[in-house]
């Protein structure tokens, strides 16, 4: 009985002002945090030696995450806003499955051997900008812990620069076709980006929100050049960018 009326007693406080209308106008809010790239899998124009395109997924380090919002607060439970965001990350690893003819890309510029068989990782980085136009809905407007949800529909702007190794040659060594060739990507390019977002807003003042925020990222296919250093061309690499994010921020109103 006692933690039932303890429990009523907490929610009720929570939700305290729960009865009171959101402040209607015009926010700005800034966010930080970290975000978990899930992996472009790519597939290749070219084929390789298999006659399949190269099938790769480019990994990417975690890292942190930055948002930038311009938002206006319709009535108590709607709001639209402007969102830029920027993610970037580290190269990882870029390897396909045991389908490939060649596996991935290594560390450029280390000889292997079989007494030294290790791949290692190519060097570079993913960076991604977002503009995105967010419809969020709140839960309990005005009250000192208000759930809400949105979505989000805008354009991703990604710019991969790496450089690797070829895990492997097919074909005859020759002058043209030697045992050590890199691969180069310098490209970026924009797609379609849309997003789903779930959090938390406390109500720190009347003017002051602090917002915990997650957001899943996907969109259309991405497309970047590739360039062999010698016969292995594998083309345009093509593949859907997707990340998770969560981050804490200020909104101010």
């Amino acid at each position: 009985m006692k933690f039932k009326l303890l429990a009523g007693a907490a929610l009720a406080a929570v939700f305290a002002a729960s009865g009171a209308s959101a402040q209607e106008g015009w926010y700005g809010a800034i966010d930080l945090g970290y975000h978990w790239p899930e992996g472009i899998e790519a597939t290749s124009s070219n084929n390789a030696a298999n006659a399949a395109p190269y099938s790769w997924t480019f990994n990417q380090e975690e890292d942190w995450a930055g948002f930038a919002r311009l938002g206006y607060q319709l009535n108590d439970h709607w709001r639209v806003e402007l969102e830029g965001g920027y993610r970037p990350g580290d190269i990882k690893s870029i390897r396909g499955g045991a389908g490939n003819s060649i596996l991935g890309l290594c560390t450029p510029g280390v000889l292997r051997t079989a007494a030294a068989p290790t791949c290692g990782s190519p060097t570079g980085e993913i960076e991604s900008w977002t503009v995105m136009g967010n419809v969020l809905y709140d839960f309990a407007p005005g009250a000192m812990i208000n759930p809400f949800v949105g979505a989000g529909v805008g354009i991703n702007h990604v710019k991969l620069n790496t450089v690797g190794q070829f895990s492997s040659v097919t074909g005859a060594i020759t002058a043209t076709n030697p045992a050590i060739q890199n691969l180069t990507i310098n490209d970026d390019d924009t797609a379609l980006a849309y997003q789903l977002i779930a959090g938390l807003a406390w109500q720190a003042t009347d003017n002051l929100d602090v917002d915990l925020t997650y957001r899943w990222l996907g969109g259309s296919d991405l497309d970047f050049a590739s360039t062999g250093s010698n016969a292995l061309q594998p083309g345009v690499f093509s593949g859907e960018y997707r990340d998770q994010s969560v981050t804490v921020g200020l909104r101010y109103s």
